[in-house]
């Protein structure tokens, strides 16, 4: 174990981000025959390695390895199951919710929309029914840009709407625990003014295709506001 822990953070410090997940993996199972698959540590190592998993599964989908990618959620799918290693369950739904998104965009990229509609909508359905997940707003655009795709803007436009709501809340929210703590908004209040512009502007493109001129151009001008600011 030691020996896989040490060439894993070796390999995290030299940026060879998968011979460390190799190790990562040959340490998790090592872990899961030595103390049995209950035990809290193959849990905790199982968690980072399905992290790990999907991180770099998105970044090789970027560079267009798609196999890769698709082996690599595919991993983090099993691991997130039912019968997988990770015991903490509110963590585990987290983390498959995470994996179901990323497989609707491992889709949608590769053109199969129907396929990212089913895994969007299994990662909507957790995030519906539990409080720790990380992105909903996410899924919902996503969902709305797969369903434009699909020539279905109706669905597409109560999506965007959804995602308008969730990232508006999230927004108010921080702005008042920023308030409470007396800090800056910083990176996280950049990336929600981005995502937020997003959003305003997958309204208006949606908002356009169902001839609804006069929102969609306030709704384009609103997507402009925000980005700017």
């Amino acid at each position: 174990i030691r020996q896989h822990d040490q060439m894993y953070a070796a390999m995290q410090q030299q940026s060879k981000p998968f011979d460390a997940l190799e190790h990562l993996e040959k340490g998790l199972f090592v872990r899961k025959e030595l103390f049995g698959p209950d035990h809290p540590e193959v849990s905790k190592v199982c968690q980072i390695f399905t992290t790990s998993c999907n991180t770099l599964a998105m970044n090789s989908l970027q560079r267009d390895n798609h196999l890769l990618a698709y082996e690599l959620l595919k991993k983090a799918e099993i691991l997130t199951s039912p019968s997988g290693y990770i015991r903490d369950k509110k963590m585990r739904m987290k983390l498959r919710a995470v994996t179901f998104n990323n497989f609707g965009c491992f889709y949608k990229r590769r053109g199969k929309l129907h396929a990212a509609l089913q895994y969007l909508a299994k990662a909507l359905k957790i995030e519906l029914t539990s409080e720790e997940v990380d992105n909903p707003a996410g899924t919902h655009l996503n969902l709305c840009a797969t369903l434009s795709q699909l020539g279905r803007h109706g669905p597409a436009l109560e999506h965007a709407q959804c995602a308008l709501e969730l990232l508006e809340a999230m927004a108010a929210s921080r702005k008042q625990k920023v308030r409470e703590d007396e800090n800056g908004g910083g990176k996280n209040a950049t990336d929600d003014a981005s995502i937020l512009a997003i959003a305003w502007h997958n309204l208006a493109v949606e908002q356009e295709h169902l001839n609804m001129v006069d929102e969609a151009l306030a709704s384009y001008e609103q997507a402009v506001k925000v980005a700017e600011k």
